[in-house]
């Protein structure tokens, strides 16, 4: 999936006004979460309210429940975008969360700390297909994967700062469904941005950038997914990358339980 490297202006603001620059942990910023834990040495550190109308509205798990943010308040969440179609990054963040997930488990906070996957594939990402996805992980039940109408989506990731666009497949390039085994004609362009909400459900850090799998192993069927540039992006993530141990940091620091 072609990714979307410039950030939008509400994302690129919420930036300036904390550091003033993203991509670095050397201040906590204002009102940031004094958990005593280290400050992240990666990513921003912030905190930055949602707007409650974007908070209370309704979206659709992989079971087919209807939740919100707001069901989520009282713990710690670890959120990002994706689509479950992406060839190029989203498969690369999904095998940071199996490695987050694992240490977050072994820690025993299953219950205190929430992984969250929102489309920014509305039309294809289905629950019955994000129930597939998370089937085929074998992720634990604290690690969801939400989807909803078009224009609730729009709304929760123009609120995020998050831009998406959907375009074309490229002539000549047939990527193929891992899931129904049909030529897919379209891809969603966006941002990989991953955000650590607190338990009252502000946004309290993030970081931009390719996921750095440190030699984790990529699942089987995501593996096979990728497209060229993905798999250049799992050997060589570049500069601008984040590991999971930068967000096990980031949430040890914000719920105040060590992670990792």
């Amino acid at each position: 999936m072609r990714v979307i490297r410039v950030a939008s202006a509400g994302f690129a603001l919420a930036c300036v006004s904390v550091l003033s620059a993203c991509g670095t942990g050397e201040n906590p910023g204002i009102n940031a979460t004094p958990s005593g834990a280290p400050t992240p040495t990666a990513g921003t550190v912030f905190d930055k309210t949602i707007d409650p109308a974007v908070t209370a509205l309704r979206f659709t798990n992989q079971d087919g429940q209807s939740v919100t943010l707001d069901s989520l308040k009282g713990q710690t969440v670890v959120l990002t975008d994706f689509l479950t179609l992406c060839q190029e990054i989203c498969p690369l963040t999904t095998a940071n969360y199996l490695q987050i997930a694992a240490k977050v488990k072994a820690a025993g906070a299953t219950n205190a700390i929430t992984l969250l996957e929102i489309t920014v594939d509305p039309a294809r990402d289905t629950a019955a297909r994000l129930k597939a996805y998370q089937a085929r992980l074998g992720a634990e039940p604290n690690w969801a994967f939400w989807t909803g109408s078009v224009a609730d989506i729009t709304k929760l990731w123009a609120a995020m700062g998050i831009s998406y666009e959907k375009v074309m497949s490229e002539p000549g390039s047939k990527p193929i469904d891992w899931m129904t085994g049909k030529v897919l004609t379209y891809d969603v362009t966006h941002q990989d941005v991953l955000f650590v909400l607190g338990v009252d459900g502000h946004e309290k850090w993030l970081i931009q950038g390719n996921p750095n799998l440190s030699g984790f192993q990529i699942p089987g069927f995501l593996s096979k997914f990728l497209n060229d540039a993905g798999k250049s992006n799992l050997t060589s993530p570049g500069d601008q990358s984040w590991t999971a141990a930068d967000v096990e940091m980031a949430l040890s620091y914000v719920s105040g339980s060590k992670i990792g």
